[in-house]
Parts: structure tokens; C-alpha cells; sequence
């Protein structure tokens, strides 16, 4: 099952924050406990330099001031600290009442420098140890760490610093002194820490999220009103139109497009409701005539030239009906992608005189001056049966719907975007604008009265359009003036051959 928009926002902003959270904290974890580590070190260095104080050179013997007056924190029986001393022969000089028989691991660092690690204690506890190898002062000697305290605070009038450079060390012998202290107070510390930075974390995590949760909730709520307003939609409420009420900018053009998606579905769904209507009034009427014909031959005894007369009448009318269904069948098969591009040279003058033939006798009677604006030279690469098809279309629109005694002018050029143009253009219209905008509908026809039916199906230009797009042009329709243009256009990837000094202009008056 797909998981919501809502579900997927979250989890992945979740699991980003949770990540970020716990990698922040883990490193401030890190980082605060080699702070804390850091500074038990320099605590448990400063004593093993302080203790290293109080070990002197006595004649041959050690001193060490410490055994015999004990600190509190190696002399305690619950958590003691420790100490060891060793001479270099690895005699053992002092060890802290608490060690027993026990040992330290011996760290020969030095006194400006201790080496210092992790050990585990007598007892069995964790515990680091610092460790310095040195040879002890006598008495009165400056400890060398006060001479470098003093030579760092500019003291050079002091008179054990003049002299420390003459004391001679190397007669006396390296001791090495270790002291050791558990670690229990450093790790219930990093323990309380890692509690509190989990526990901020928790903290932290839970508002985000519910703060999160809350946000993607009321910003996706546009979209759950906006699925709520498509459930509602079927066919009987296409004129419904999608409003969403401070709908964020990302929603602004989606809400527009369904908007515009139901406006094409409103006028399909007006079309196919419209379809059965118009066929049945286009096919009834023939139907009729052919019926009416009938009967009135069959009334009474007729002469055989009365029979055939009406037969006549009832092929003619058969004709028209034929040419009405293999219109629409026409229409069908180019929408259903059935239909086949056949492309070959078409000579552009040759197509449209085979064209104009059928309708050249209807022009002589109704008087109509034809005026030829086209190029012998012109060639085009298409497929010149449905070409013809749409130019015999706009030839006979123009042919049944000119005025008596009007123009029709048909002209081929090239524009200015180097498409072909073919235009077909007869007077006496008397569309207005918007009417215009309607003639490539099927079954549309400027008589509202249909007083044309049988003769005119209002299919032709519709399907003339329809070819077109299959013939990736374009048919477009204007006014202008009592001028009904209609404007056939090619891309020019179809011009295959174009003389511009040949020209053959006819004007043909009726």
C-alpha cells in the first residue's frame, strides 16, 4: 500500500532530525568527556609533581616526607588513592599503607610531562595513573618546577635560580614515583552527562516532532480540501470549479490546470451529449425524404419516368447520407490514430485545380469571380490525398456559402516563419467574430434554422481542422469584413521546391 504524502514528509524529516540530534550530541558527548578526562589528568599530574616535591636526596638515602606523616586520601580504607616510589635499581622506596603488597605499574614520564593511563586498581576498580622518573632535590635545592615557574616569571635577581645551573645532579640517583586514583568520580560524571544529553535529546526530538506533525498537517490540509472538492465531481456537476482558500503558491497552477481540465471536460461531455442529437436530426432528414418520395410513388398508378425520377431523387439523397456517415468515419479513424500518413511530391497548383472541379459548375452559376494566386513551382512533401481532402472541404464551404456574383480568391505564399500558407477566401459571410470561433464544430452550421439539411452536414470544416493536426499544420478561421478566409498552414520542413520568379496569377470571371 503507497503511504501518504503526509506519512513520507514526516518520516523523512524525522529521521533526518533524530540523526542530526543524536550525531550533535554524541559529539558534544565526546567532546565534553575528553574535556572532563583532560582536566582529571592535569589534577592527577599536579599531584605526582607536588608529591615529587617532597622526595630529597638525605646523604645516600630518600627521603620521602610523605610516608612519614600520610595524606588523608591515601591513608582512607574506602576508595583510597594510591602512591609507589622506586628506586632505579627498582628497589621499592615508599608505597602507600592501602597498596598492602600490591604494585603499580611503573610510568617513567617526567616532571614536565608525566605519563599518564588507564590502569585497574588493587582493589578492582578503573583508575588512571601519572608517573614521573626523577632525581630528588636535597635540601635547599629549588625544585627545578619552581625554577622554571620563576625563569617564566622573569625572577633573575633570585639567588637559588643563579645557582640552580651549578647544583650537579648526576651523582644523585632516578627515583620513580607513580600515584593512581580511581576513575568512579569521572565516570559517574560522564554517566550523569550522557543521561542529560539523552534526555535533552528525547526532549528536543519529541517537540520538533510534534511541532513538525502539526505544520505538515495544516499546510497539507489544501490538499485533503482539494481531494475532497475532485470526490465530488461526476458528470453531473462539470461546471463545478476547484477554490482553495490560502492555498500555497506550489498549489496555485495545479488548482488552475484541474480548472481548465474541467472546462475541456465540460465541453466534451457537452459534445458527446449533443453527438446523438445531431446525428439523428442530420440522418432523419434524408431518412425523411427518402420515406416521403416513396410514398408519393406508391400513391398511384405513375408513368415509369415518374419512377425513375423519384429513384433518381432517392440516389441523390442515399449520396448525401453516404457522404455524411464516411465523414464521420473519416473523423473517427484519425482520432482513433487508425488513419495512415502516406507522404509523397505533391504539386501544390495540380492538387487544387483536381479540387476545384466539382464545384467549377456551381461557381459559373452563381456567378462567382475565382481569383488564382499560386506558384507552378510550388512543391510540398505530404500526403496528398487527405491534403486534397481538406482543400476540397474549404473549396466547397467557400463555393456553397459565397455571395451571388461574390469573389473567392485562393492564394499560396510563404510567411515569415518560412511555413507554407494557403488561404481560401470567399465573400458574403455574415459570422460574426464569435461565431466563427464555433464553424470547425461538428454538426455546427450559420443557418440556426438548419434549413440546409441534406445538403450541408456542417462536418467539413471540422473535419478539415482534424486532418490537419494529422498532417501536423494548422486550419484557421477569421473574418474580415464580409470576407470568410480560411488559412491552410504546413511547416516548412514540407517546401520541397520553391521558384519565386514563376508565378502564374489567373483571375476568373463568372
Amino acid at each position: 500500500m503507497n503511504s501518504t504524502l503526509r506519512t513520507r514528509l514526516l518520516l523523512g524529516i524525522s529521521v533526518t532530525i533524530v540523526v542530526t540530534l543524536c550525531a550533535t550530541h554524541y559529539g558534544m558527548f565526546v567532546l565534553m568527556r575528553q574535556q572532563l578526562l583532560a582536566e582529571f589528568d592535569q589534577s592527577l599530574a599536579a599531584k605526582v609533581r607536588a608529591l615529587s616535591v617532597l622526595v630529597e636526596q638525605q646523604d645516600d638515602q630518600v627521603a620521602v616526607e610523605f610516608q612519614q606523616h600520610p595524606m588523608q586520601e591515601f591513608a582512607r580504607s574506602i576508595r583510597p588513592e594510591y602512591y609507589q616510589l622506586w628506586h632505579e635499581d627498582g628497589t621499592v622506596l615508599a608505597r602507600s599503607r592501602q597498596l598492602g603488597d600490591n604494585n603499580l605499574t611503573q610510568l617513567n614520564g617526567d616532571r614536565v610531562v608525566p605519563q599518564i593511563m588507564p590502569i585497574l586498581l588493587p582493589d578492582g576498580r578503573s583508575g588512571r595513573a601519572a608517573g614521573i622518573r626523577f632525581r630528588p632535590n636535597m635540601e635547599g635545592d629549588l625544585p627545578v618546577a619552581a625554577a622554571d615557574h620563576g625563569r617564566g616569571q622573569g625572577k633573575d635577581d633570585d639567588d637559588d635560580v643563579l645557582d640552580l645551573d651549578e647544583i650537579d645532579y648526576s651523582t644523585r640517583p632516578f627515583v620513580t614515583l607513580v600515584v593512581a586514583r580511581d576513575t568512579q568520580d569521572l565516570a559517574t560524571s560522564l554517566a550523569g552527562l550522557s543521561l542529560l544529553l539523552a534526555g535533552s535529546g528525547v526532549l528536543s526530538a519529541s517537540v520538533i516532532l510534534a511541532v513538525l506533525a502539526w505544520l505538515v498537517t495544516k499546510n497539507l490540509r489544501p490538499l485533503l480540501d482539494l481531494a475532497g472538492q475532485i470526490s465530488k465531481v461526476n458528470e453531473q456537476s462539470l461546471d463545478q470549479r476547484f477554490v482553495l482558500a490560502n492555498a500555497p503558491g506550489e498549489l496555485t497552477p495545479i488548482v488552475s490546470r484541474l480548472n481548465g481540465l474541467m472546462t475541456c471536460l465540460e465541453t466534451a461531455f457537452l459534445r458527446e451529449k449533443t453527438f446523438t442529437a445531431d446525428v439523428a436530426h442530420e440522418l432523419r432528414t434524408p431518412l425523411a425524404g427518402i420515406r416521403s418520395t416513396l410514398e408519393v410513388s406508391l400513391s398511384r398508378q405513375r408513368e415509369s419516368e415518374s419512377y425513375r425520377s423519384s429513384m433518381k431523387k432517392c440516389l441523390a439523397i442515399s449520396e448525401d447520407t453516404e457522404t455524411i456517415v464516411s465523414t464521420l468515419l473519416s473523423l473517427s479513424r484519425i482520432e482513433a490514430g487508425q488513419a495512415v500518413l502516406e507522404t509523397d511530391i505533391v504539386d501544390l497548383t495540380l492538387l487544387v485545380q483536381r479540387a476545384w472541379r466539382p464545384f467549377s459548375q456551381a461557381a459559373v452559376s452563381n456567378e462567382v469571380s475565382v481569383t488564382w494566386n499560386l506558384n507552378d513551382q510550388l512543391l510540398l512533401r505530404t500526403d496528398s490525398g487527405k491534403l486534397q481532402l481538406v482543400v476540397s472541404n474549404l473549396l466547397g464551404n467557400a463555393t456553397s456559402y459565397v455571395n451571388h456574383a461574390g469573389q473567392i480568391t485562393v492564394s499560396a505564399f510563404i510567411d515569415d516563419n518560412t511555413d507554407f500558407c494557403l488561404t481560401i477566401a470567399n465573400s458574403g459571410c455574415q459570422l460574426t467574430p464569435d461565431e466563427v470561433e464555433l464553424a470547425c464544430d461538428r454538426f455546427w452550421r450559420g443557418d440556426k434554422a438548419r434549413s440546409a439539411t441534406g445538403v450541408h452536414s456542417g462536418l467539413g470544416l471540422a473535419l478539415a481542422r482534424r486532418t490537419m493536426q494529422f498532417l501536423n499544420g494548422r486550419l484557421q478561421i477569421h473574418v474580415g469584413g464580409d470576407q470568410f478566409v480560411a488559412t491552410v498552414r504546413l511547416p516548412a520542413s514540407t517546401v520541397e521546391h520553391l521558384d519565386t520568379t514563376a508565378e502564374s496569377q489567373h483571375a476568373i470571371a463568372t
